[in-house]
């Protein structure tokens, strides 16, 4: 199970007018998928191999009620995908996925974790917990709504910095002349 990284690129398409490109982050996006308990045989044979992770419970992560037990170093089972565990991405992106279809965002075919709005004309890019979203002003906040009826998120803000790439938003003019020139 793994993760899919988002075309880049998608964003540097030149916006309308009366569009806006805006981001948001998943609030700890991974704790938010629950860790399945099957994951994709690895290697030539197609199959599921069942899974269980265990992990150690730190003194701060323990209930109150422990606090006088003969715990010594508890396991417990690991139920929500955690940063670090192997297949944690693939869970978050699956667990992503489903809520994003669940409000009308499908994926665009050929460009793993990007998604189009077809009845609100939005573009939705997703990278980890990183998301951007391009479209008309007017579609942006009843878009966003949708997505954090499912996923928690910080509130979104005008694109800025994003994956490390600083985004201006500009004017190009092209006129027919200016296409006349070109062609001679």
């Amino acid at each position: 199970l793994s993760s899919s990284s988002a075309a880049s690129d998608v964003y540097k398409r030149q916006l309308l007018e009366g569009h806006a490109i805006q981001a948001s982050d998943a609030d700890q996006a991974y704790t938010q998928a629950l860790l399945g308990d099957e994951v994709p045989g690895r290697g030539i044979v197609d199959c599921k191999v069942k899974t269980e992770t265990w992990v150690r419970l730190p003194p701060e992560a323990r209930p109150k009620s422990w606090a006088n037990s003969n715990f010594r170093d508890p396991v417990v089972p690991l139920i929500r995908a955690l940063y670090g565990h192997p297949d944690a991405g693939g869970y978050w992106e699956a667990h992503c996925e489903k809520h994003l279809r669940e409000v009308g965002f499908e994926p665009v075919f050929n460009w793993p974790s990007v998604f189009f709005h077809k009845a609100r004309n939005l573009l939705l890019m997703v990278y980890v917990d990183d998301f951007k979203m391009a479209g008309p002003e007017a579609s942006m906040q009843e878009g966003w709504a949708l997505i954090m009826k499912f996923i928690q998120m910080e509130d979104p803000s005008p694109a800025a910095l994003y994956l490390g790439c600083e985004h201006v938003e500009h004017c190009l003019l092209y006129t027919s002349d200016a296409a006349d020139e070109e062609d001679s």
